[in-house]
């Protein structure tokens, strides 16, 4: 049912996607749904929980970890700019997430903690190197995370998504780089 759940989401939206919808294309009756998951709600937080961390790891574990941390800063947002704007699970994080209930939010957001982790660490690093400029915390999280969902919501708005997505991530990596470097 997860992976039928994921191809719907992608051709139809979660918001379209009905129990029938799901249960039909797996060819199973609509009770059974309710044997597995509580609700659709409950079923979109077990996607997510099972899909992400494997990719969260793919994405952290590309970025070489010896290179400076401005360079690796870019290639991690360019990644993720790619990852929400082209991924079906990206596309449900960017879209669907805000609608869901607080406790559904904070399981998702647990189910991706590495990400957020490395965005952290490169940060810090950044800013002990004296690459970037020291601010709370909580400002350049949402900073960083509000230029990333932006260049992926450019993405997905592209009329070509697989074409204009290099060039989209490499801009807002530029951006989100550029707004944190320490000022010479």
């Amino acid at each position: 049912m997860l992976d039928a759940a994921r191809d719907l989401i992608g051709d139809i939206g979660y918001a379209d996607m009905s129990h029938a919808d799901i249960t039909a294309s797996v060819g199973m009756g609509r009770t059974t749904f309710y044997e597995h998951f509580s609700s659709k709600e409950d079923l979109l937080v077990e996607l997510v929980r099972r899909d992400l961390p494997p990719l969260t790891v793919e994405i952290v574990s590309s970025i070489d970890p010896d290179g400076p941390p401005d360079a690796r800063l870019h290639e991690l947002s360019m990644k993720m700019v790619a990852f929400v704007g082209t991924d079906h699970i990206g596309l449900i994080l960017h879209t669907e997430v805000p609608r869901l209930s607080n406790e559904a939010q904070r399981a998702i957001a647990a189910a991706h903690g590495g990400v957020a982790g490395e965005f952290a660490a490169v940060y810090q690093d950044g800013v002990e190197q004296g690459v970037f400029r020291a601010m709370p915390p909580y400002l350049v999280g949402r900073m960083m995370e509000a230029i990333i969902m932006t260049g992926g919501r450019v993405v997905m708005d592209s009329s070509s998504p697989a074409t204009d997505v290099v060039s989209i991530a490499n801009d807002t990596a530029d951006t989100l780089v550029a707004a944190i470097r320490t000022r010479n």
